[in-house]
């Protein structure tokens, strides 16, 4: 076999640096890399495409803005649900107070007149009334807002005259018992609210009891909060009370006259008592020719007829008819007696600084709250309830309807003003 038909001898490769070296691209680093030329440029794109995305939040194009809103408004902001200027009137800011006050006075606090503490510092309006909470109502404020300061208001506030300084939550022992408790009702009157609402019904001038409440207290239809009408003789007390008016003692005139008026003006009565008799006289002059009650002779002449049947029927009607409501009334002087809802003299409120809804307590029973009614025979008495009334239902039913913001205010509506500036309460 020749040389060249020999196979080829197989050589080893030289596994040595020198030759790793020969097979190397020494160029490589100095070409750019598929994907990190494609990485870097993507990363730029995202970065413009965010930039254009925020444009429409910056310009507030559309209703772009709800993206990074906290939530929805309330119903009294929600005209300004795409105009976060009016209320931020810092970019990224809280809301502060001057913008709350360009429509809204913010009376200060105390709430009611008879306090005169002074806060030591004033929290903001948006402390309290948070926004961007939904339909909820700004004025139902946390707990924890009225709690801050009144669980040590000595330490919040200078010059305190409660005498409750520690108040917590509206539990027996965390919350005053009502003031009206403690208090009786001054007002002239002969009221005995047991003859009204006897247990067993019976009959008393042909009129059949038992009463209801609302023969005589009555709501107001135009107030939000169904605010009880004043009890005034007219409207309340005239169809069954009308003959503690008669005055015609000496039984002249007849069963067809009018009762006198009821007013505290004593000369308007007196005037109605002279005409009344004048138009007998004028109708019958032989009424002068009969004697008066039990004398035996008639009067001398007309004029003393009249002025013997005007003060026969003065003294029956002040001296006895009127005191069977009144007390103190003689002479045609009735106490002064306050037709305003409230106590007597001054007629403020009987929850002084409470607030309170017939119209929020429609569905329940009023003896159910006013229990001592149907028992009571005195005027003096109180009917207001006590804590322990609404602590089922407010306190330990759990069921939230034990906020301070529904019975008690912050602000002092009789300082507020509207947003105009002109004086006044709203």
């Amino acid at each position: 076999m020749s040389k060249e038909d020999k196979p080829l001898e197989y050589q080893r490769r030289i596994r040595d640096t020198k030759g790793i070296a020969q097979r190397l691209d020494l160029n490589y680093l100095k070409r750019p890399a598929l994907m990190a030329l494609l990485r870097r440029r993507m990363t730029w794109v995202v970065v413009a495409l965010a930039a254009l995305a925020c444009v429409p939040l910056v310009m507030g194009v559309g209703s772009s803005r709800r993206v990074v809103a906290n939530g929805p408004l309330s119903e009294a902001h929600a005209i300004y649900e795409d105009r976060c200027e009016v209320c931020h009137t810092a970019a990224f800011g809280g809301t502060p107070d001057a913008a709350c006050q360009k429509c809204h006075d913010g009376a200060p606090h105390p709430a009611k007149s008879i306090d005169h503490a002074r806060l030591n510092a004033a929290p903001s309006c948006a402390q309290c009334h948070m926004e961007h909470r939904g339909k909820q109502m700004l004025s139902q404020v946390a707990d924890g807002n009225c709690t801050a300061c009144h669980s040590d208001l000595t330490a919040h506030a200078a010059g305190v005259t409660m005498k409750a300084t520690r108040i917590t939550e509206f539990r027996a022992g965390s919350h005053p018992e009502f003031s009206a408790g403690a208090m009786k009702d001054l007002r002239p009157l002969r009221l005995n609210h047991a003859i009204h609402l006897p247990k067993e019904s019976k009959t008393i001038r042909g009129r059949k009891l038992t009463m209801r409440c609302g023969d005589c207290h009555v709501t107001d239809r135009s107030s939000p909060t169904g605010a009880i009408l004043p009890v005034t003789f007219e409207q309340n007390c005239k169809s069954c009370h009308a003959r503690e008016l008669e005055f015609d003692v000496n039984h002249v005139l007849g069963p067809s006259t009018q009762p006198a008026p009821h007013t505290r003006d004593a000369r308007t009565i007196h005037e109605f008592v002279v005409a009344a008799y004048q138009d007998a006289l004028t109708a019958n002059p032989a009424l002068v020719r009969r004697p008066v009650g039990n004398d035996v002779a008639p009067q001398a002449n007309a004029a003393a007829w009249l002025d013997r049947m005007v003060m026969d029927s003065e003294n029956y009607l002040f001296n006895r008819k009127c005191l069977y409501c009144h007390e103190g009334a003689s002479n045609g002087v009735v106490k002064k007696l306050d037709p305003v809802a409230g106590r007597y003299p001054d007629a403020q409120p009987w929850l002084p600084r409470g607030e309170f809804s017939h119209r929020a307590h429609r569905a329940v029973e009023c003896d159910s709250c006013h229990a001592a009614a149907r028992t009571s025979r005195k005027t003096e008495d109180v009917l207001i309830p006590a804590m322990k009334s609404c602590l089922p239902c407010h306190g330990e039913s759990r069921a939230g309807l034990d906020r301070c913001s529904m019975c008690h205010l912050y602000h002092n509506r009789s300082l507020e003003r509207d947003f105009r500036g002109a004086g006044g309460a709203l």
